[in-house]
């Protein structure tokens, strides 16, 4: 009893100075994990074209669908139509640098760490378009890049959720929708702070006849709270 006391003493004072304390269950403490930023860049979907919309091309036929750029392709129905992938990395995380009071919780016996929940905030849209579903992935540091040279995810990439299509120039805060082992994933992540890893956002937009020429950018902020309980 008195070692669960002391831990209790230990992760109050933490929690009290660094402000993260937002509990009303004193055997349970929230932590806010790191924030991290990513940007969709429209400037650099490679769609130039000295129009206000996409033009209607029929094809196969002349002019072709590469002659309007390199990210042009014959669509279902049967005009030319562009695509924009965009698969964006953070910087790396080390929880246990980033978040101080881990380095407590980790050497303690008595104390389970688990993910609470994870939201993205929309900071800044000034997007033209409806950005599709974005897709959130995390990865250990040995993965430097989401997909292989064959374009397929990367066999230790792991799916975190999916934020849903973000009208455009909305902002505001957007809840991840988990995927099935998405919340023992992030957990995983959480329960061995000192293994570096990266978060991936990834995301597909199209763009056919008649459609605005893609403009503006749009950036979301990823917020996420872990917790920790005295056992």
């Amino acid at each position: 009893m008195r070692t669960v006391t002391l831990i209790f003493l230990t992760l109050f004072s933490l929690l009290s100075l660094s402000c993260n304390f937002i509990s009303d269950d004193v055997t349970d403490f929230d932590f806010i994990l790191p924030e991290k930023e990513f940007t969709v860049d429209s400037s650099q979907f490679g769609i130039q074209i000295n129009e206000t919309a996409i033009p209607e091309v029929a094809c196969p036929g002349t002019p072709s669908c590469a002659d309007l750029g390199e990210n042009f392709q014959c669509g279902t129905d049967g005009f030319c139509e562009a695509e924009a992938s965009y698969d964006l990395k953070s910087d790396i995380i080390v929880l246990k640098d980033e978040v101080e009071e881990f380095a407590v919780i980790t050497s303690q016996d008595h104390i389970s760490v688990s993910f609470k929940y994870i939201q993205m905030q929309v900071v800044t849209n000034t997007l033209n378009f409806d950005l599709p579903p974005l897709d959130l992935y995390i990865a250990p540091q040995s993965v430097t890049a989401l997909r292989d040279a064959q374009g397929d995810l990367n066999s230790e990439v792991r799916m975190v959720g999916t934020l849903d299509t973000i009208q455009a120039g909305k902002t505001g805060y957007y809840d991840v929708n988990l995927a099935p082992a998405g919340q023992d994933t992030l957990t995983s992540f959480v329960q061995h702070p000192d293994v570096p890893f990266y978060l991936f956002v990834s995301g597909t937009s199209s763009f056919g006849a008649g459609d605005s020429v893609p403009a503006g950018a749009l950036t979301v902020r990823v917020h996420s709270r872990a917790t920790a309980s005295i056992n």
